[in-house]
């Protein structure tokens, strides 16, 4: 496990939903959620809770490539060393993490859902897309899930700990979701991010990524104090590779241009996984990850933060 260590966490405690309307408590009954406020019914499919208007689900993330994911992100270097360096990041600055509560917004197919619960963290997770959290599953086991819409969730004074890893720049309304994340939180609970940094390395893989932006630091500082929380730690990563990730991504957009419907995501070099290179990027993330527990790296191609509830 790259040295990482593990908790014993408590178990769950009974949760209230809320309707993401009206915000009214919702009651549970035959084998559906139910809305006495505004009368709407919230069903539950295949044990997952169905939290979200249909009609608003927006075409933020292209389910197919779930399955592409699935696959990918048990190999792929950046995969695997995010996910070393959110539990190292929990680790070393949460003191109650082994009695915290934590939710994942977005967890697509689980790969860092269940790597956190290997760990002994007591987390449930959330996506828009059923197709996800079907997947998610598969990897989870036991986990509670949710199908919810960052933009209105279900939650409120719940959990110790939110977590959203490459989410926040799928959403139109990224203040929104920071709102909805501050209520969904315990006041003083913890919020962990992570998201793709620089605007000058915008790419055709952003694009067919879905991506809406990608974040400096000041402006995510900014939008963090304006939804009610406080910056405790703020660090750039891929930090060692980013002189190669931006020559990539700039030749790149010089040569073909951003828009260039051709190209392919799943066929770049950003997620392909070289055997032996794939090793000593790996590596190299690693040692940004004990590097991060002393400083903040001042540049890099993605940006971690974790931040407080006020």
């Amino acid at each position: 496990m790259g040295g990482l260590n593990t908790i014993k966490a408590v178990s769950s405690y009974h949760q209230v939903l809320y309707c993401p309307r009206c915000k009214n408590a919702l009651k549970e009954v035959d084998g559906e959620y139910f809305c006495q406020n505004c009368a709407h019914y919230y069903p539950i499919v295949d044990g997952i809770p169905s939290l979200v208007d249909q009609n608003m689900i927006a075409d933020s993330f292209d389910a197919a490539a779930f399955e592409f994911l699935f696959e990918m992100e048990q190999r792929h270097f950046w995969h695997i060393g995010r996910k070393e360096i959110i539990l190292d990041v929990l680790l070393r600055n949460i003191p109650s993490l082994a009695e915290s509560k934590m939710l994942e917004i977005g967890c697509g197919n689980g790969s860092v859902l269940a790597y956190l619960k290997q760990h002994g963290i007591d987390i449930v997770g959330g996506d828009i897309l059923l197709e996800g959290l079907e997947l998610c599953r598969q990897r989870s086991g036991s986990a509670a899930l949710y199908q919810t819409d960052i933009q209105s969730l279900p939650f409120r004074n719940e959990f110790d700990i939110i977590g959203i890893f490459d989410v926040l720049e799928h959403i139109d309304n990224d203040d929104k979701a920071l709102s909805e994340i501050n209520q969904a939180l315990k006041p003083g609970g913890n919020l962990i991010l992570t998201v793709p940094a620089n605007k000058f390395l915008w790419s055709y893989f952003d694009i067919q990524s879905h991506h809406k932006r990608r974040y400096n630091k000041k402006e995510l500082m900014t939008k963090l104090e304006r939804n009610g929380f406080t910056t405790k730690k703020i660090s750039f990563f891929m930090f060692f590779l980013f002189p190669l990730f931006a020559a990539i991504r700039v030749t790149n957009n010089i040569l073909h241009g951003q828009k260039d419907k051709k190209q392919n995501a799943k066929a770049s070099l950003e997620v392909r996984t070289i055997p032996l290179v794939n090793d000593v990027f790996l590596g190299l993330l690693r040692l940004e990850r004990r590097l991060i527990r002393y400083v903040d790296l001042p540049f890099g191609a993605s940006l971690l933060v974790l931040a407080e509830r006020k």
